[in-house]
């Protein structure tokens, strides 16, 4: 009679159980869910934002041109633009100096990118060469990024190689400074718990400090890629003899400004496009960063 009392009593427990986890489960997924809705909707709202602030500064950049309010020597207007960008695009000069340029972009980008997360790494992980390296490193980011570009081209000449160097000197110091910070703001008592485990310095790099800064070095992977652009654009402009820049400084000492404003939003047009692409996988790589 007890035993068939306690079986009855086992029985009853593991109803009431099951039921109790199975609500939990339900609520995990109804909040889970919410959020999905809730950040879709968010999403939704910036886009319209965003597409909002562009068709503002359209109509906007429109009364201003065609009212007469502004010259058309300072800023064209929307129609003379895309005028001109349908002209520019389809001049025979335009594709062998995009390809010059993005071939500039692309090698300073990824320079600039390999060797400031490399050294990051090396000035993370090993105390004597942060102690050595990284007050210069720092010094050398005092002076204008500017003023250099005059002397790449006097090195390396008026080729490709005087704008590669003024991109990668540009992009190089944020991938740097962003890998060293996301490798130095891990917690010591996590260092400490991977020593206990008898983890080496590799398996502690792979397995803590790394997932622990991939989110800072994506941020430094965005802003290398923008400054790469801009350091291969500025080095047209101070000495080519093809490119974007190029063309740009020859549009604008040619009074061509709406030309000059057609290649300027597309060479935006091409680094939003590829920054979105990094921010994607930004997405697909550091997928935690989301949760």
């Amino acid at each position: 009679m007890n035993m068939a009392s306690l079986n009855i009593s086992s029985a009853s427990a593991t109803a009431e159980v099951k039921p109790a986890a199975n609500v939990h489960a339900d609520t995990i997924q109804r909040f889970l869910a919410s959020e999905q809705i809730k950040q879709k909707r968010e999403r939704i709202a910036n886009r319209a934002m965003a597409i909002g602030f562009g068709i503002f500064v359209l109509i906007a950049w429109t009364i201003a041109t065609e009212g007469g309010f502004v010259h058309a020597l300072i800023i064209p207007s929307p129609i003379d633009t895309i005028e001109a960008t349908v002209r520019v695009v389809g001049s025979s000069s335009f594709w062998p100096n995009v390809w010059v340029t993005v071939q500039e972009i692309l090698w300073a980008f990824a320079l600039g990118l390999g060797g400031g997360a490399l050294l990051g790494v090396s000035v993370a992980m090993f105390a004597s060469v942060r102690a050595t390296l990284y007050p210069y490193l720092v010094a050398i980011q005092a002076p204008p990024k500017i003023v250099l570009a005059p002397i790449f081209v006097t090195w390396f000449g008026f080729d490709q190689a005087s704008k590669i160097a003024i991109g990668v000197v540009m992009s190089f110091f944020p991938m740097f400074l962003n890998t060293l910070t996301g490798l130095s703001s891990v917690d010591p008592n996590a260092i400490k718990l991977m020593k206990s485990l008898t983890a080496g310095r590799w398996k502690t790099f792979r397995y803590l400090l790394l997932p622990n800064a991939l989110p800072i070095m994506m941020a430094g992977v965005k802003l290398c890629w923008t400054l790469a652009v801009l350091g291969v654009i500025v080095g047209e402009f101070v000495g080519a003899s093809a490119g974007i820049g190029y063309l740009i400084y020859a549009m604008n000492f040619q009074l061509d400004i709406a030309g000059v404003f057609s290649l300027i939003i597309l060479l935006s047009l091409f680094t939003l496009f590829v920054y979105q692409l990094i921010e994607w996988l930004e997405g697909k790589i550091v997928f935690w960063k989301q949760l």
